[in-house]
């Protein structure tokens, strides 16, 4: 069984992995600032309005609806890969068309990974905005 680095999954996802992967970062460094504000909230009980609260979860709204945009486009990058070396290719090879294919489904599915976790923090995320506004009476 093959050990895969994080490089080696990047590298082999192609060009589109990069920006998922800082979507994903974005995403975590979202969930934790807002983990961490939202604490020192609670045990300080400063609330300064709802909207200050929800403000940075709406880029993860974003996030869960590009990621997987970004995702197909780099399916598409990968079929036109592999179609490309068949078309070049004076004898059509399995792993000229696999390579491509294996390129267009990773990142398909890094995609779809990175929006459902932005998904998830962003619910979470919004459930205790909601929950600290309605314990601290604001709208």
């Amino acid at each position: 069984m093959q050990t895969r680095t994080l490089m080696t999954l990047m590298q082999q996802g192609g060009a589109v992995m990069w920006p998922l992967f800082v979507l994903l970062a974005i995403v975590l460094v979202i969930a934790i600032e807002r983990g961490i504000t939202f604490a020192l909230l609670y045990i300080n009980q400063e609330f300064k309005g709802k909207d200050i609260l929800e403000k940075p979860l709406a880029a993860l709204d974003f996030i869960a609806t590009l990621a997987p945009i970004l995702g197909f486009l780099g399916t598409v990058v990968g079929m036109i890969s592999a179609f490309k070396s068949v078309s070049e290719a004076t004898t059509v090879q399995l792993q000229l068309v696999a390579s491509g294919l294996y390129e267009a489904l990773f990142t398909t599915a890094f995609g779809l990974i990175v929006s459902v976790v932005a998904t998830v923090f962003g619910f979470l995320l919004d459930v205790v905005v909601d929950v600290l506004c309605v314990e601290n009476n604001m709208q």
